[in-house]
């Protein structure tokens, strides 16, 4: 493994530290093995408590991924589904903190294995100190010599244990986890955004195409004596208005996606077909169950886990003082969850709201087209009726990604994101 300049001048100094014990003679005891201690009770903090509480799930070994995985993930297409594990396999700064961690592995495993190579060193200097025992007034050295070679040859397996379990080390995989997740739900928002700008645009450039119509019209009228100035200056302002809609959802739509696929690991300059985000699942809704997503939200949330794996403190004021910080967390967490599950409330309430307009102006749209065709709606009164059917389609369609992306927060709410503010 290739490393920088300072990082092996480091480790070389380390390994002088380590390798250079001296004579059986020397206090080996009072010198290099404190160091020594010191350097693993660092490296085996990886090592910390799962998570504890109500609700809390046990933490499994980082994922891999078949080939036929890898392959569709490589496909050029991305699904609102693959963003997770997009994210795994391809996000810079996940793939960064896990190649610097199973470095981190690759180096201790080097220090373990030096450790590991002078033992002979240290039973050799423990065999003296039980020779030196025999000596008159020197039985206290047997002792001495018995617990250097049991506490050398004890702290070698466990930092060799640390090696074996790097991979699925507790602490370590709730890190690497809560970075995953931020990241997906970092992702996942901002491809539902992407999907709310597309459709709008797309509702847009039909709108365009109708007040262009609109425009031409009230031109001809007002040449006519038929229409009158601030009806043809309203028709131009709401023709004007749509063009600078859609020339800045344009330039949306491209931050975006490029900010999307810099997070899934794309290059932001390539154009992976994007697909749809799925239709909205409203049985979600009904699997909403506040309290008993609150206790899960509380044993889950990675701001109380850290509370509640933290040192109790040595006084009780100290004691006293975690307990009100952890009770607090947990009061503020429920308060969140209610605010999270208020919001999907308050979204299904404007997404049922708008799929009313909806439907009211696609029956006024329907029965237009039949009073056109039959020459009793002038084209004028028919393109009015578009107008408004497409409005209630933008409407509809963002109401429905605006729940879903409630929905999303309250689900990330329970797998441990709620905030718990100051």
């Amino acid at each position: 493994m290739k490393k920088e300049k300072t990082g092996e001048y480091d480790w070389h100094r380390q390994r002088q530290r380590i390798v250079s014990f001296p004579h059986v003679t020397r206090m080996l005891a009072g010198a290099v093995l404190p160091l020594v201690l010191t350097m693993a009770l660092g490296f085996m903090a990886f090592a910390g408590p799962a998570p504890t509480g109500p609700g809390a799930k046990e933490l499994t070994g980082m994922e891999r991924y078949d080939e036929e995985t890898l392959a569709r993930l490589q496909d050029n297409r991305l699904e609102y589904q693959e963003i997770r594990d997009r994210i795994h396999e391809y996000n810079p700064t996940f793939t960064k903190i896990w190649g610097d961690y199973m470095d981190g592995r690759a180096d201790y495993a080097y220090l373990v294995t030096e450790l590991e190579s002078q033992y002979r060193v240290v039973k050799d200097t423990a065999d003296g100190y039980i020779s030196m025992s025999k000596l008159p007034g020197m039985s206290a050295m047997a002792s001495v010599g018995r617990s250097l070679d049991k506490s050398y040859r004890t702290l070698v397996q466990n930092m060799r244990d640390t090696v074996n379990q790097w991979e699925t080390n507790t602490q370590a995989q709730r890190q690497f986890q809560q970075v995953e997740k931020q990241l997906t739900a970092a992702a996942s928002e901002i491809m539902i955004g992407y999907d709310t700008i597309r459709q709008n645009r797309a509702t847009l450039e039909t709108l365009v195409q109708l007040y262009e119509q609109q425009a031409a019209m009230s031109k001809r009228m007002a040449a006519l004596g038929m229409a009158t100035d601030t009806q043809l200056l309203q028709a131009e302002s709401s023709l004007a208005g749509a063009r600078a809609s859609l020339a800045s959802l344009g330039t949306q739509q491209e931050n975006t996606r490029r900010a999307l696929c810099m997070l899934l690991g794309y290059d932001p300059d390539s154009y992976p077909e994007i697909c749809p985000v799925p239709p909205l699942d409203r049985s979600r809704l009904d699997g909403m169950d506040l309290e008993q997503d609150t206790i899960r939200a509380i044993g889950n949330n990675y701001t109380l886990i850290s509370q509640r794996t933290s040192k109790k403190g040595g006084t009780p004021d100290q004691i006293a003082a975690r307990s009100r910080m952890i009770e607090e967390g947990d009061q503020k967490v429920t308060i969140e969850m209610q605010r999270l599950y208020q919001e999907v409330q308050d979204k299904k309430a404007a997404c049922e709201a708008a799929q009313t307009g909806f439907e009211a102006a696609e029956l006024s749209r329907g029965a237009s087209e039949r009073q056109y065709k039959l020459g009793l709606l002038s084209e004028v009164q028919y393109v009015g009726t578009q107008i408004s059917y497409y409005q209630k389609l933008a409407e509809k369609q963002s109401a429905e990604l605006n729940l879903l992306q409630a929905m999303e927060n309250y689900d990330w709410g329970v797998n441990g994101f709620a905030a718990v503010s100051d």
